[in-house]
């Protein structure tokens, strides 16, 4: 490639990493490594449920309308880091008379909970 080429700055970038070894020893640097990531900040967020609708009916919205949404009473809520389901869980009030959410269920790494 010459010097005057311009590259994209949406290019795609190939790289080639070398595998992980399955029982590579867990050392020194990767839990350095590890305590690295400890302070990235994530959104999580709780749905309690979802509801599609046309812009005229949200233009007509008024004080006090209920709007339903498409999840059942007492079914489990999706706890979402970064927009990716990690768990399950409940509605709480917390000492601090806020809302909480308790944990039921852990997602699998390679799958979303299901709901119990």
């Amino acid at each position: 490639m010459s010097p005057d080429t311009a590259i994209s700055p949406d290019a795609p970038v190939k790289t080639q990493l070398a595998p992980l070894a399955e029982d590579a020893p867990i050392g020194e640097d990767t839990a350095v490594a590890v305590e690295l990531i400890d302070d990235v900040i994530v959104d999580l967020t709780v749905e309690l449920g979802r509801l599609s609708l046309r812009l005229g009916a949200l233009k007509a919205l008024r004080h006090n309308e209920v709007l339903g949404l498409d999840r059942p009473v007492g079914e489990p809520l999706d706890i979402r880091v970064n927009g990716q389901t990690i768990a399950k869980g409940e509605v709480v009030a917390t000492e601090s008379r806020r809302y909480g959410i308790r944990i039921t269920e852990i997602a699998s790494p390679r799958r979303e909970p299901t709901a119990s």
